[in-house]
């Protein structure tokens, strides 16, 4: 196997180090999720600082070392300026890359979860970014395998119609009241959430801006996909905490 490599890589964390250098965690198309050190990267005159910043999409040679590989080369795709020019586009960027760090392990490459992050960071500023997280987070779980049955209740077969249900990740999918009475009530969706969270995984990145989606039907999915999330990344995401504070005081809370 060679030393060196090169891959196409998301920075998904870039923390400083030493006087000079960059802890990076990427995740790239060819490898999956891989950790590395920028040596010198935090010099202004460092051919590696454009392409190493965080949220960046890269082009980039790296050598394998024992614990960390270190970047040669790095040449930026897309550096996504206008997340960084934007609280609230800043917030959501920052939440989805936390999220795919936990979500993903070391070394498994999956190109369609490649694509999705850098297709939902282009997405962000263009119209709604709330939106473009629960497409995200829908797709996410369906690539890892998590999908959630949204067509009636997993244990009696109960239709839609006759809600109301709880998103119940220890099931995977749907629960009516009288299968599971002892729900958490941030769970709780309606036949419309259901509906809206199905047609997410149907439409293509462009297409999300067409959907109509009311605001109670917004709080629904976002409250029942981070109980959802939390239950199989077995943690809470600081990212989200301080999403939840930005966005309060926006949603009149």
């Amino acid at each position: 196997m060679s030393k060196i490599y090169s891959v196409e890589a998301l920075v998904l964390r870039a923390r400083d180090y030493g006087e000079a250098d960059k802890i990076l965690t990427l995740y790239t198309k060819e490898q999956g999720k891989v950790s590395a050190i920028a040596k010198g990267a935090r010099k202004p005159k460092s051919r590696l600082r454009g392409g190493v910043q965080l949220f960046s999409h890269s082009r980039i040679v790296l050598y394998r070392g024992p614990s960390l590989d270190t970047v040669t080369q790095a040449e930026t795709v897309q550096a996504f300026a206008p997340l960084r020019e934007d609280l609230t586009f800043l917030s959501y960027a920052s939440y989805l890359v936390e999220l795919l760090d936990c979500a993903v392990p070391e070394r498994e490459p999956h190109e369609g979860i490649f694509h999705l992050a850098i297709n939902c960071l282009e997405l962000f500023p263009e119209k709604d970014p709330e939106l473009v997280a629960r497409f995200f987070e829908m797709h996410l779980l369906t690539f890892l395998g998590y999908q959630p049955y949204l067509s009636g209740c997993m244990k009696c077969g109960r239709l839609l119609e006759a809600g109301p249900f709880y998103l119940d990740p220890g099931t995977g999918g749907l629960v009516c009241r009288e299968c599971s009475p002892d729900q958490d009530e941030k769970t709780q969706v309606t036949a419309g959430t259901a509906s809206t969270l199905n047609r997410l995984l149907s439409l293509n990145k462009r297409s999300i801006f067409r959907l109509k989606v009311s605001r109670e039907i917004r709080g629904e999915m976002d409250a029942a996909l981070r109980v959802y999330l939390e239950y199989y990344l077995e943690r809470k995401l600081k990212s989200r905490r301080i999403l939840e504070d930005i966005l309060q005081p926006a949603r009149g809370e």
